[in-house]
């Protein structure tokens, strides 16, 4: 599990986005899921041409870290706290039972005494 140096995804262009959430979450408070989303593209499209947005594919990795902080729950991977791609096997994944296959990744469980 790695992660790749910085991306499109710098603070600059966050910015905006950080913007329209603060005013977002005051505009939608007690608001339904669906209003707010309706509320949300409004504010999109009101940015778009006005600002310099990230890459697509840099708003939808933020957009399922921010569901994922979002949710209570233990997500698709039932709580799963490692992951590599189903095309290596590192050494400590010998060792172990993957909870699942999702995608190209299998996850595993926390080690025994991890603390999240």
């Amino acid at each position: 599990m790695s992660l790749r140096p910085a991306t499109s995804l710098t603070f600059r262009r966050l910015k905006p986005l950080i913007r329209l959430a603060e005013e977002l979450a005051l505009i939608a408070d007690g608001e339904t899921e669906e209003a707010r989303r309706a509320l949300a593209h409004a504010l999109v499209h009101r940015l778009k041409g006005r600002a310099d947005l990230p890459a697509r594919n840099d708003l939808l990795a933020l957009a399922a870290i921010c569901r994922a902080a979002a949710d209570a729950g233990p997500g698709p991977a039932r709580g799963a706290t490692r992951f590599h791609p189903h095309t290596e096997c590192p050494d400590w994944a010998r060792r172990e039972t993957p909870l699942a296959l999702i995608g190209g990744h299998f996850f595993y469980a926390p080690s025994p005494g991890h603390q999240p």
